[in-house]
């Protein structure tokens, strides 16, 4: 048994920490990259979620199959819901992985926001949108100052792709990735990636209803027991009785009207132009790509 940990090990260092098959994802939260890691990585890869600040590169090969083809780890880039990206993430993977290949996803500031304060009241947060905006801008979604010493430690062994090319052509964004990664030890056919591309998206966004019923009972400490000053109304494993009766309403407000309930837009009130906009100017030129007409602020 030893002998076949060491064989496997040695197996693994042979094929994965070379220049050719490993790869570090890095997809910050609200781009897809739980749906691209469960229907492609894992699917058909060598595959592992992994904290490098945490876990040397023995334990990391031990948690991990023999295979000849290529190992992708995924890793977060995010501290918490109103975190920055973490702290000296590009030297924790130099030091563990020198001569990997890097993926990171991004997504328009803009649409990421929105999306994000969903995710922010649905998991208890009080904060009103305003606030939420200005909070968040001071620490998340700094793309280029994230990116530029990635480039330069990495160059072409780095692939930075938009959310929003997903939604556009997923076909098209899971081909690039294959072909950047390399192919898995079975193969990955176009067709089987169009199989793939097919697969419906995990967290569709809430509904501006939803949102602020959810928001509304947080403030009046309803939807978690810590924190309950009424006694909560909910069934096990759903929300609180008016957030499930919100839902319902607004499902059937989209079947029947064929588009989502919206009601407000949730005004930044020009706070994303002003913190990112000469940022993203400066990440279209090393992306080579107008981001402004994918919905950057710029």
């Amino acid at each position: 048994m030893v002998e076949n940990m060491a064989r496997k090990n040695t197996t693994l260092r042979s094929t994965s920490t070379g220049k050719i098959n490993a790869t570090i994802y890095l997809g910050y939260h609200k781009t897809a990259s739980k749906w691209i890691w469960q229907n492609l990585f894992t699917e058909y890869y060598s595959s592992r979620q992994v904290d490098l600040y945490k876990q040397s590169v023995d334990e990391i090969y031990d948690q991990l199959s023999p295979t000849s083809g290529p190992l992708v780890l995924r890793q977060r880039v995010e501290a918490g819901s109103l975190g920055a990206e973490l702290p000296q993430l590009l030297q924790v993977i130099k030091e563990k992985f020198p001569e990997a290949k890097i993926v990171v996803g991004i997504r328009s500031q803009k649409s990421m926001l929105a999306s994000h304060y969903g995710q922010y009241v649905a998991n208890g947060g009080r904060l009103g949108f305003s606030n939420y905006v200005r909070q968040t801008v001071k620490t998340k979604w700094h793309y280029c100052d994230f990116l530029t010493p990635f480039w330069g430690e990495y160059g072409d062994r780095l692939l930075v792709y938009l959310f929003e090319d997903l939604r556009a052509d997923s076909f098209r964004l899971l081909c690039r990735l294959r072909n950047f990664v390399g192919d898995p030890p079975n193969g990955l056919s176009d067709e089987k990636i169009r199989q793939i591309s097919e697969i419906p998206p995990l967290n569709p966004q809430r509904h501006d209803l939803t949102v602020d019923t959810m928001l509304l009972l947080n403030r009046l400490r309803m939807r978690h027991q810590k924190n309950a000053i009424i006694p909560e109304l909910r069934r096990p494993g759903h929300d609180h009785i008016l957030v499930e009766t919100d839902e319902y309403i607004s499902r059937k407000y989209r079947h029947y009207r064929g588009h989502p309930l919206r009601y407000k837009r949730f005004p930044d009130h020009g706070i994303l132009k002003k913190n990112y906009g000469l940022e993203n100017q400066r990440l279209s030129k090393l992306l080579g790509r107008p981001l402004s007409k994918f919905g950057y602020p710029t």
